[in-house]
């Protein structure tokens, strides 16, 4: 009478075994995903394209599956323990002066060096004006745009993982953003837009995407991304931001020297 009872023990053992074992498989492959921290506050212009933004994020995540989003809507949220925990921070659409005390800028800019990766969306370098170390870590800073609308934007690069899959010339209608000092200067430019295009454009050199490295870490920055409907549809926006992504993350190997 006891071996059917061990019989049945040892089954009963074998099936919660068999239903245990790919939730650990599965939660093992959560703990070993990148965290990617991405930050959405907007004190200054609020974006409606930042729902969009972050959605798009996500689903970069999920098909992935080598990195997980966790979204911080107020800056004043980043600890030193999250940058300790986490491979990533995206400034996505944000804007004005953002409230993160001085221990945890220094912190992210130490994350960065270290090896972490920033990238900067749209109005990203529009944000902590009064904190130039940002914008140099990010590569240069907003300074003005000339009203939106359709240009001829060029690929300056298409070696790196953020531009491979562009056309090396196309049109898009969007804000196209001049800076305080041009991101050549410490940055590899992958994709520029062509002043001769845009109307009320003075300069002659409109870089709008590009990489670089601080210390250990990378940075990755697009000026493009205004409108709501280009994070949903736009495959070259969507395929310039997650080669970016990738490549600061370490997944997709490119060159970034200076431009």
């Amino acid at each position: 009478m006891r071996a059917p009872r061990l019989t049945v023990v040892l089954a009963v053992a074998a099936l919660v075994a068999a239903v245990a074992m790919p939730l650990l498989a599965g939660s093992d492959a959560r703990a070993r995903q990148a965290r990617v921290l991405v930050i959405t506050e907007a004190r200054g212009y609020k974006h409606a394209s930042i729902p969009d933004q972050v959605r798009f994020l996500r689903t970069l995540g999920r098909r992935s599956r080598r990195f997980d989003i966790v979204h911080l809507r107020r800056a004043s949220d980043l600890t030193e323990t999250q940058l300790a925990d986490s491979k990533a921070v995206v400034f996505a659409g944000t804007t004005g002066e953002l409230a993160i005390d001085d221990e945890i800028r220094q912190a992210l800019i130490d994350f960065v060096k270290d090896g972490g990766a920033l990238i900067g969306l749209h109005s990203a370098a529009n944000t902590f004006d009064r904190w130039p170390r940002f914008q140099r870590v990010l590569g240069a800073g907003f300074r003005r745009h000339p009203p939106a609308q359709v240009g001829r934007l060029v690929v300056a690069d298409r070696r790196h993982p953020s531009t491979r899959r562009l056309p090396r010339a196309f049109r898009a209608r969007d804000e196209f953003y001049e800076f305080k000092t041009s991101p050549r200067r410490r940055a590899h430019v992958l994709l520029r837009a062509d002043p001769a295009s845009i109307s009320g454009e003075t300069r002659r050199d409109l870089p709008l995407a590009w990489c670089r490295r601080e210390g250990r870490g990378r940075v990755f920055y697009s000026a493009l991304g205004h409108f709501a409907s280009a994070w949903r549809s736009d495959r070259r926006l969507r395929r310039l931001v997650d080669g970016g992504l990738r490549w600061t993350l370490g997944l997709a190997g490119g060159p970034c020297g200076r431009s």
